[in-house]
């Protein structure tokens, strides 16, 4: 299993779980630790599984990262043209930064994004909604 997987494949709206035997970890995504909610789940009873079946290995859970697309559709749907205008002016070196800072240009973007909406810090959820207000 470990083989077929790549930590970035955990960053989907899908509960996913992932057994690396090389670092001894059982990788789970935030969509995997709300299904965990549910004892009864089959995603809990296969989450038992593999901790029984790998015992010792830590549980890791790896978070959604933020990405400029989220921010850009996030900011279209609360129609702030203040940071649509900035993202669309700055987004081309947001997405090229290579790091020469003490931070990062993109991550002072994040820090800024999320002082004026601390709501989306939690990627999975904030692109939960943002699906369910496309779907509407």
């Amino acid at each position: 299993m470990a083989e077929e997987m790549t930590i970035e494949s955990l960053d989907v709206l899908e509960p996913k779980m992932w057994v690396n035997d090389e670092m001894k970890v059982i990788y789970i995504n935030e969509a995997m630790e709300e299904k965990l909610q549910d004892k009864t789940s089959a995603e809990s009873e296969a989450y038992e599984a593999a901790k029984t079946a790998h015992e010792g290995y830590v549980t890791w859970l790896r978070r959604m990262p933020m990405k400029v697309e989220y921010m850009k559709r996030f900011a279209e749907i609360k129609h702030d043209t203040y940071l649509i205008d900035l993202i669309a002016r700055k987004e081309e070196i947001l997405r090229n930064d290579n790091h020469q800072y003490e931070m990062s240009l993109f991550d002072a973007f994040k820090n800024m994004f999320f002082a004026r909406y601390p709501q989306c810090r939690n990627v999975f959820k904030m692109l939960r909604w943002i699906n369910e207000h496309d779907a509407k």
